[in-house]
């Protein structure tokens, strides 16, 4: 058996794109390549929603800039930890349904050392940092009068067309067995099927880096990091259709006749690859700072375990149809650069400010099917080429460049607290589907101790989205469609981080 959902690749295709940003089936190669592509979070509470392109806010302050660390003017361990809860309420044919989630891990684990240096300054520091979170969960379900999910097996590019066979999900609709057809179709005028399901995902990537900044020229600050990222995702959808109305009332199937129909699929990945970023920070005067950083063109190599089965239970009662298939698959994926640009002014009284532009093309995203995989021989080497131009071309197409605004202020109350808020302005990376985010943030900066700190901050975001629930071929019209989700968003991410300084 070969890669399911690298087999419906075609098929996805052919549909028209139209879902090229997070509202497409969150599995296909593009939306994975955005996924791991895109870092969501900054783990470290110090400086997790306050700019730090030109100025330093902590430990985590190398992910925006690594030469921000020589102006850290301390040594001390970080740990941090993220709580994460999302509210989301999914609309499936004309159906509203909410469903929440809740996480907590480890965002932060790391040092900071100020070397001793005769003049200017020297800081080196590493650790780990997370830089990717996502939970997301839609439970949907309806009646539904113009398709089934069965409608989207009848492909025979798709290995769910072997699994629905060998269950009867499809049959051949003639005596000759000449086609196949969904098994709600076969001799009747469709008359709809009841369905509910639930689709989870979760992504969690770091970095594991290195990284220094020294003052090399007066009032001139450069710095390097390097890295290890790492991290996971995980998929589970459980898709049932119950003909909870006994619509298909007869002896076809073994005497009986389908009760229901239950989809059942899991995906489990490793991601690695590198990650080497540069920048500089320039004094202008005391109090004013400027800023630029780049992140360098990286690959990851993902490493994913896929599972898939088709379970069909009859009306009487009797042992179940079930086929499934299981197996792994690697692949590689290109990202594209970050620039990033800001300008700071520190303590103007009892307040500093910063600010940021992220420059991201992802257009520039990039699949390579073949290098990391075991190909069969020539034949699929050569399909898996035609996919990887097809989905290229779709992510050139459908991926614009973006530029991410962001602003931060801090407020000294006094030797002991300091108040942090910060906003972003997150434009949509499709140029088809606008998915453009507001975010929110404040916290808080306490000195427990002389030698501990304590930081808190949360993160607020509210936005609208869509997935793709499945895709089939309407015979009818002639032409492919997809039965969707609209998504609405709420996610609050509460960071907590301790420095003990030394």
């Amino acid at each position: 058996m070969r890669k399911l959902h690298l087999l419906l690749i075609p098929l996805v295709l052919s549909i028209n794109p139209l879902f090229a940003q997070d509202g497409n089936s969150q599995v296909s190669y593009s939306n994975l390549a955005l996924q791991f592509s895109t870092m969501n979070i900054n783990g470290d509470a110090a400086s997790g929603f306050v700019p730090s392109v030109a100025t330093s806010n902590g430990f985590g302050s190398f992910l925006d800039n690594p030469a921000s660390v020589a102006l850290i003017n301390e040594s001390y361990f970080n740990v941090g930890m993220l709580n994460s809860s999302l509210e989301q309420q999914n609309t499936y044919l004309g159906n509203t349904i909410d469903s929440e989630d809740k996480l907590n891990r480890l965002s932060n684990l790391g040092f900071i050392y100020e070397l001793p240096t005769d003049q200017g300054k020297f800081v080196i520091g590493g650790g780990y940092n997370l830089h990717t979170s996502q939970n997301r969960i839609n439970e949907f379900g309806g009646r539904n009068s113009e398709s089934t999910i069965t409608d989207h097996f009848e492909d025979p590019g798709s290995d769910y067309y072997d699994l629905a066979f060998e269950t009867f999900a499809i049959d051949y609709a003639t005596e000759d067995s000449t086609f196949l057809e969904s098994i709600f179709r076969i001799g009747i005028d469709y008359p709809g099927i009841t369905q509910d399901a639930r689709t989870t995902y979760t992504t969690n990537m770091g970095e594991y880096s290195f990284f220094f900044g020294t003052e090399f020229q007066k009032n001139l600050y450069v710095g390097v990091s390097g890295g290890l990222t790492a991290g996971t995702y995980t998929y589970q959808r459980d898709f049932l259709e119950v003909d909870d109305r006994n619509d298909y009332d007869g002896d076809f199937i073994a005497g009986s006749d389908i009760d229901n129909i239950l989809t059942h699929d899991e995906i489990d990945a490793d991601v690695i690859g590198f990650a080497i970023r540069a920048g500089l920070i320039y004094k202008i005067s005391p109090n004013f700072n400027v800023g630029a950083s780049y992140l360098l063109p990286s690959s990851l190599t993902i490493n994913e375990n896929y599972y898939s089965s088709i379970e069909t239970n009859l009306d009487d009662g009797s042992a179940p149809f079930e086929y499934d298939l299981e197996g792994d698959y690697t692949y590689k994926i290109s990202k594209p650069g970050q620039l990033n640009i800001g300008f700071a002014a520190t303590d103007i009284g009892n307040f500093s400010i910063s600010t940021s532009a992220e420059f991201i093309n992802y257009s520039n995203l990039d699949l390579d099917l073949i290098t990391a995989s075991d190909v069969g021989g020539f034949n699929e080497e050569r399909i898996l080429r035609e996919q990887e131009a097809e989905l290229d071309s779709a992510m050139v197409n459908d991926y614009k460049m973006v530029i991410n605004l962001k602003a931060g202020v801090k407020y000294q109350v006094n030797d002991q607290v300091e108040l942090k808020a910060g906003y972003a302005y997150l434009p949509g990376r499709s140029r088809i589907f606008e998915a453009d985010k507001n975010i929110i943030s404040g916290g808080v900066g306490v000195n427990i101790t002389e030698s501990i700190l304590l930081d808190v901050a949360a993160q607020y975001a509210l936005w609208d989205d869509r997935s793709v629930a499945y895709s089939y071929y309407d015979d009818m019209a002639g032409e492919y469609r997809q039965e969707t989700i609209a998504e609405s968003i709420n996610k609050l991410n509460i960071l907590a981080g301790i420095k003990i300084l030394f």
